[in-house]
């Protein structure tokens, strides 16, 4: 799945998603780190890491970093992040800044692969609220629920499954 995504973004922002550059070693490292310690925590309490599944229609394997499970199931993105959190939403709202559009494209192509419209992701900001005139920030670490419509959810599969056939990731 990452494939499929990770393509659609190398074409959408190529001056920010280089598919020709590797990704940091350390702060995919940071991020993976981050991801082992709260999945550790959260599983003991009231999830479930769930492994690889294989989407049917496709074949595509995706690996969802939680399934959380209370009352209903949702889905648990974990991130860590150098962007800062000063644009994120602090209370109820309807939207998020564009630049953080890749994390819910991944979230919503999970969500459909589980048929679940719940989400939840936590955001590790390393540099909190940066602001570049008086140096870093102070670490946050933000959560937020996320109830997607249907009409999302399949909006967002159709463009990701169109364009990765497109460009001969998918079979038709």
């Amino acid at each position: 799945m990452s494939t499929c995504y990770n393509d659609f973004y190398c074409d959408l922002e190529p001056k920010r998603f280089d598919r020709h550059s590797a990704p940091d070693p350390l702060k995919l490292e940071a991020g993976l780190a981050l991801e082992s310690v709260l999945e550790e925590g959260l599983k003991a309490r009231m999830t479930e890491r769930p492994g690889e599944f294989v989407e049917p229609e496709h074949g595509i394997i995706y690996s969802p970093d939680l399934i959380i499970f209370n009352g209903e199931t949702r889905l648990g993105e974990i991130k860590l992040t150098w962007m800062s959190s000063r644009e994120v939403p602090r209370e109820e709202a309807h939207s998020f800044p564009e630049k953080f559009s890749k994390w819910f494209t991944q979230m919503k192509l999970y969500a459909r692969c589980l048929d679940t419209p719940h989400a939840r992701l936590l955001a590790f900001f390393v540099n909190g609220l940066y602001d570049r005139g008086r140096g870093g920030g102070r670490p946050e670490l933000l959560a937020w629920d996320i109830l997607f419509t249907k009409r999302e959810l399949d909006d967002e599969w159709r463009t990701i499954m169109n364009h990765s056939k497109r460009k001969g990731l998918l079979s038709s």
